[in-house]
Parts: structure tokens; sequence; C-alpha cells
């Protein structure tokens, strides 16, 4: 969540509102919030509670600063807002699920007054921290601060009934290790590897949001300087069975041998690789660059055609982990384009083009390459030719679209050009000024363009 108020706006904001709970309840910052403040990090999204029902809290800040708004009422849950100051509150609460599935949402729901009872249904010890938001005492009631103080994670209650509870909880487990640089204890990851099958049962979405939230894991936090913290969570989702699950056509590339002259991995260690030197926007693109090697070997006996059996893979998985359409899209042109000019051989009017008509993603294309390289040998053996042509084209006034040029639809309909024909004209015009942007001049354009009507009028 963005900084909206600052630490001092927060703080003050909390003790009025603690204040005016106090008569009827203590009011107590939960969860993260406090986990992170004991590693020193500062954190705007706000979780509180306290024994009252949300009903007795919208009464008592009735007619004062604060405004309450439902958010979840069968979970007991409001958020309470002040000017830019936003936080979520919570009455204590015990939750039941089904057992037999791994769905999110508790099948029962029970109100308490009892703060052990709410630390229990938590996920985890280093999340079930509660501080007086009056006297800043934190209560520790299952050891929460000694696992952040050894960076552990372990389950608020045993293990089989914290995972059986909440198949999210599994994925959430590998998020909090990567992001915070925690190791899991033994029980809980070994409880967790038996009950990765539940995440089968959660909403797609739930799976993408965490997924992708362990691919940027290494931004979290950036203070606590975490390198490479993202492969550290994929690795764990592959040890715990659930990359298999959720990519099962990347787990096809695993053993895939590559040649030795280019490549110190196989195919699936390869894409991790280029995971980790990926740019956070690039790594779902990184991990499924070369999905499409083992189909390639088993249609055609040879890689040769991985980048476009691998671009249709890839808008297959999009899709299915319901991608936002421009991302799903993106994805796939970059997994499409991996491979051009990898022998640097192109020649470089055909690569002027080629920057042209993929200028959306001709940088994002790049670092990609760049990654791809690092993975294969450790090192970027050559520059990027494709880097440096985009960087001279934005240089020497090359149109980089149609909209760059100096003439538009309009003097098309001027010189009399059909209709039917003039988008074709534009085109031909544009690609021909990518190649000579001296032609990105309004009177040679026009000329251009008269020559041109000329030749197709001619008999």
């Amino acid at each position: 969540m963005p900084q909206r108020f600052t630490v001092a706006e927060k703080e003050d904001k909390l003790k009025l509102l603690a204040s005016l709970i106090k008569p009827h309840a203590t009011l107590y910052e939960v969860g993260g919030a406090v986990r992170d403040e004991l590693l020193g990090i500062e954190r705007f999204d706000i979780d509180v509670c306290s024994k009252l029902r949300v009903e007795d809290v919208k009464k008592i800040l009735l007619n004062t600063d604060f405004v309450v708004s439902d958010k979840n009422l069968r979970m007991g849950t409001v958020h309470i807002s002040c000017g830019k100051f936003v936080c979520e509150y919570t009455t204590f609460r015990t939750d039941s699920y089904d057992s037999a599935s791994g769905e999110h949402t508790p099948k029962d729901v029970a109100f308490t007054t009892d703060m052990s009872l709410d630390a229990r249904r938590r996920d985890f010890k280093c999340n079930a921290l509660y501080k007086d938001v009056e006297t800043g005492e934190i209560v520790d009631l299952l050891g929460g601060i000694a696992d952040v103080k050894n960076k552990i994670i372990s389950t608020a209650d045993e293990p089989s009934v914290v995972f059986e509870a909440d198949g999210l909880r599994v994925l959430r487990m590998v998020r909090f290790a990567a992001e915070l640089g925690f190791e899991v204890e033994k029980n809980t990851f070994e409880t967790a590897r038996k009950n990765a099958w539940r995440v089968k049962d959660l909403a797609v979405e739930r799976v993408r949001d965490e997924f992708e939230k362990i691919l940027v894991a290494d931004t979290k936090h950036k203070e606590l300087g975490l390198k490479n913290a993202h492969i550290r969570g994929v690795e764990m989702l592959d040890e715990l069975g659930i990359l298999d699950m959720l990519l099962p056509e990347l787990a096809t590339l695993k053993g895939v041998e590559q040649p030795k002259k280019y490549h110190l991995y196989d195919a699936f260690n390869h894409s991790l690789k280029a995971c980790e030197y990926a740019p956070p926007r690039l790594r779902f693109a990184a991990l499924l660059h070369d999905v499409g090697k083992a189909e390639a070997i088993r249609q055609n006996g040879n890689m040769h055609e991985h980048a476009q059996i691998g671009a249709q893979m890839a808008d297959e998985i999009c899709k299915r982990f319901k991608l936002p359409t421009a991302q799903r899209k993106k994805i796939v042109k970059l997994v499409a384009l991996h491979m051009t000019d990898i022998k640097g051989d192109t020649s470089t009017a055909k690569l002027r083009r080629f920057v042209a008509i993929n200028y959306d993603v001709i940088f994002d294309l790049c670092d990609l390459m760049d990654a791809d390289a690092m993975a294969s040998s450790g090192k970027i053996d050559r520059e990027n030719r494709i880097r440096n042509i985009a960087i001279e084209m934005q240089n020497d006034g090359s149109p980089l679209s149609v909209k760059d040029l100096k003439i538009n639809g309009n003097d098309l309909v001027n010189l009399g050009v059909d209709e039917k024909s003039r988008a074709a004209i534009l085109n031909e015009l544009w690609l021909d000024t990518v190649m000579n942007p001296a032609l990105n001049d309004r009177d040679k354009a026009l000329a251009y363009v008269e020559k041109y009507v000329e030749k197709r009028m001619k008999p």
C-alpha cells in the first residue's frame, strides 16, 4: 500500500481512536505491522482489533471525526478512516473451515472476547502479536517475538490445523519466508508439503496474486537487503510441489539438457536463473521464455521453434492465471521474440524495422534477452544490437509509430487517396521512413505519397 500519511499522523490517529474505544475495550494493533515494527520496517497498512463487535464500534465512533464503512460484516471487519488515515478493524473471533478442501473462506465464524482464541485462529506466530495502541506494550501469547527475533516461521496452532483450515496459508508461508528472509520451522514445512494439494481448491485470482508477490519478494522490504529473495520463494514452491502444480509446462523442462557450449544449466534451471536476473516487471515472462523447449523437441526433435511454440503455451498459461489482457499479450510477445538476432547477423535494416514494429516492448525485450544471456553463461557475451539500434532511432528522429509521421490521413484525403488505401500507404511510408529518417519531412512525405499513388494508378 502506498504511503498516504506520515508515521506521526498514523500514531496520532491510532491513539485518538484508542482513546475513544478505551472506555469499552483496549484497542490493539495486530499482525504484520507489529512484526515489521520489531524488524525495523515502516508499514502503513494497519490492522487493529478488540473484543468489541463492529456494531458497537460504529455507535462509539458516531459523530466523531472517524468514518466507519463496512468491509465484511460476516467476518467482523470494517474500515475506519479519518482524512488520509485508514485502518482495518476486526472483532476478536474464531474461524472454522472445511478441512476437505483448501478454500480460503471460513465455513463458520464466531466472535469472542478471548484474545487467545483470536491468536490461535491466525496463520503464523509472527503474525499473532498484539500491540496495545495506548501503552505500546506487545502482548505475545504464542511466542511470536521469539520467532521474529530468530527469523522463524511457525504456525499459530498445530501445523495440520492451520494448513487444513486454509490452503492459501501454504502460499503465504512461502511469501513471508521470501519477503522477510525467514526460515520455515521443519514440522511447519513438512506439514505444508502434505497440504500443498489444497492450493488447487483456491480461486485462481488468489493463487495468482500470491505467486506474483513471490516473484517480486526482493522488492517488498528493500531495507532488509534480501538479494534473490524471489528465487528463494520459487525454489521453495518447487520443493513443496506447488510449482509443478501451478506451472506443469515449466516442470517438463526439468532434465532437458541444452548444448554445453552455450548453457550452464538444464532448461528448467536456466528458466529459474533467467527469472533471477530479470527485473521485477519481467519475471513471469522470464520464467516462461523457454517453456516451449520440451514440446519443440517432442514435435520436431530439436529446439529450433521453441519460441513460437512457447508463445502459444505462454498464452494458455496466462489465460489460466487470469492475467490482465495487456500483461498476457506482452508476455506472449516477449516469449515469441526473445530469440531475435540470436546470432547477431541480422542486417541493420531489418532490425530497424523490427524495432519500429515492436517498439512497445523493445526495451523489455532487451532486458529479457540480457537476463537470458546471464542465465546461459553467467555473462552478457556481446552488446545488445537491438537496444543500441532502438536508442539510435530515438536520437535520429525515426518515427517510432505512424503517429510520428509528418503527415496523416487528412493529407491523404487531400491527395485523393481512397479510404481503403490510406492505412496501407501510411504504414508503408512509416516503415520506409524508419529505414531513411530523412523522409520524415512533410514535403518529402507528401512527394512520397504522390509518387506511390502515381505508381499504383499506372495501367
